[in-house]
C-alpha cells in the first residue's frame, strides 16, 4: 500500500486535471446537478484503478486525479470519462462539457486543514495550465506525458497530435498535444497554436577566439562540459570584456569560487572587474542575471547517468531541473538530492564533472 502520509516524499505521477466548462455561471441547482453527474462519470471511469494507485482531489468545479502507477494508467480512465461525456450527456436537457489536461510531473501529497489529502507542486500546476488550453470535451497533454506514453507502443503513439506551443498567464511556454481516441480523425492544427519562431541570425562575435578560449579554461573546472555553450551565449550579449567576465561570474554560486574567477580575470586580462561581493549583490535567487544555456548532448548523458541510480524517471527530473535552476552547481546539487545513497551521489557527481 502506498504511504500517502510521508510529507517528504515526492511522487512522479500522471495528473489528470478536469474542469466543468461554464460551471460558475450556472444556478446553484444546475451546479449541483452537473457535479452529481460529473462525480458519477468520474467514479465509473476510475472503477478499475486500485485505490492505492490514485488520489482524487475535488477542485469545486472539477477534479484532479494523481495516478501513482505508470503514466499510461491515466490513459484508459481519461478516454472512458470522455466517452461518458459525449454519449450520456447528449441526452441531457443541459449537456455538461468538460476540458481535460494530463501532465507527468512531481507532486507532494499533504494534508489540508480538514486532514484530507491535497497535492502541491509543479506537476499539478502544469496539469492545470495544460487543461486550460483544451476546448469542449478535449484532452490535451503535456510534452512530458506524451514522451513517456507515446513511445510505449505504436498504438499509443498514433493517438497523439501535436497542437503547438501555448503560453500561460505567466508567459511560460508549454508544448501541447491532443489525445485523440482510436478511430477518430486527428484535428487540423489550431489557428491559435504558436508557431516556432524562425532561427535568429547569430550576432557578430566581439571577442578574440583566444580570449574566449582562455575564459573557457578558467570555467571548465566548475561548469564542466557545457562551458563552451555558456561562454558562446553570454559573449553574444556583450561588447565589453569586463561586462562579459562580470556576467560569467554569476554562474558561480560559491562566493570563494566567484572571487577566484574574478581574480584570474584581472590577472590574465588586466581588467578592472567588479569585486566578488558586488557581483553577489547583483545576483539573487529570484532574479538571476544569466541563465545557463544547456547543451542537449550533455543533458542526454546526464539523464542516462542519473537513470542508473533512480530509474526511468531520470529523464523527466533532469528536464524539470534544467528549466528551474540558473547555475550548473545548482543543477547538479538538485539532481544529487534525488539519489538516496551518499556514495552513489559522489559517484554520480564525479562522473558529471568529468564530462560523463
Amino acid at each position: 500500500m502506498n504511504d500517502f502520509s510521508n510529507p517528504d516524499r515526492t511522487w512522479m505521477c500522471a495528473i489528470l486535471f478536469l474542469d466543468i466548462i461554464n460551471y460558475s455561471s450556472q444556478t446553484v441547482q444546475w451546479q449541483m446537478e452537473w457535479k452529481k453527474r460529473f462525480n458519477h462519470y468520474l467514479e465509473q471511469a476510475l472503477s478499475e484503478v486500485p485505490e492505492a494507485e490514485r488520489v482524487i482531489l475535488d477542485t469545486g468545479d472539477g477534479a484532479a486525479v494523481c495516478f501513482l502507477g505508470g503514466p499510461d494508467t491515466a490513459m484508459a480512465p481519461t478516454l472512458k470519462l470522455r466517452s461518458f461525456l459525449l454519449e450520456a450527456e447528449r441526452a441531457q436537457p443541459s449537456p455538461m462539457r468538460v476540458r481535460m489536461g494530463i501532465n507527468l510531473g512531481p507532486v507532494k501529497l499533504v494534508q489540508d486543514i480538514n486532514r484530507r489529502l491535497n497535492a502541491l507542486g509543479d506537476g499539478i500546476n502544469v496539469g492545470q495550465r495544460v487543461m486550460s488550453f483544451a476546448g469542449d470535451n478535449q484532452i490535451f497533454v503535456s510534452r512530458s506525458f506524451y514522451e513517456a506514453v507515446g513511445c510505449l507502443s505504436d498504438g499509443y503513439g498514433r493517438m497523439f497530435c501535436f497542437v503547438g506551443s501555448r503560453k500561460d498567464k505567466h508567459a511560460r511556454a508549454h508544448e501541447v498535444y491532443q489525445l485523440v481516441p482510436a478511430g477518430e480523425s486527428a484535428p487540423s492544427p489550431s489557428a491559435s497554436a504558436v508557431a516556432e519562431p524562425p532561427p535568429s541570425t547569430t550576432p557578430p562575435m566581439h571577442f578574440d577566439a583566444a580570449v574566449l578560449k582562455r575564459l573557457e579554461a578558467l570555467l571548465v573546472p566548475v561548469l564542466g562540459p557545457i562551458t563552451h555553450h555558456v561562454i558562446k551565449d553570454v559573449s553574444q550579449k556583450h561588447t565589453s570584456l569586463t561586462d562579459l567576465c562580470s556576467e560569467l561570474a554569476t554562474q558561480f554560486a560559491d562566493k570563494k569560487e566567484r572571487a577566484q574567477f574574478l581574480e584570474q580575470c584581472r590577472r590574465h586580462f588586466e581588467l578592472a572587474v567588479p569585486a566578488a561581493s558586488s557581483i553577489a549583490a547583483q545576483t539573487t535567487p529570484t532574479e538571476p542575471t544569466a541563465d545557463v544555456v544547456w547543451d542537449p548532448a550533455m543533458l542526454e548523458k546526464t539523464k542516462r547517468e542519473l537513470a542508473v541510480y533512480i530509474g526511468p524517471m531520470a529523464r523527466f527530473i533532469v528536464d524539470s531541473t534544467a528549466s528551474e535552476v540558473h547555475t550548473v552547481k545548482d543543477f547538479y546539487d538538485a539532481l544529487c538530492r534525488e539519489i538516496p545513497s551518499s556514495g552513489d551521489r559522489e559517484r554520480f557527481l564525479s562522473r558529471c564533472k568529468a564530462g560523463i
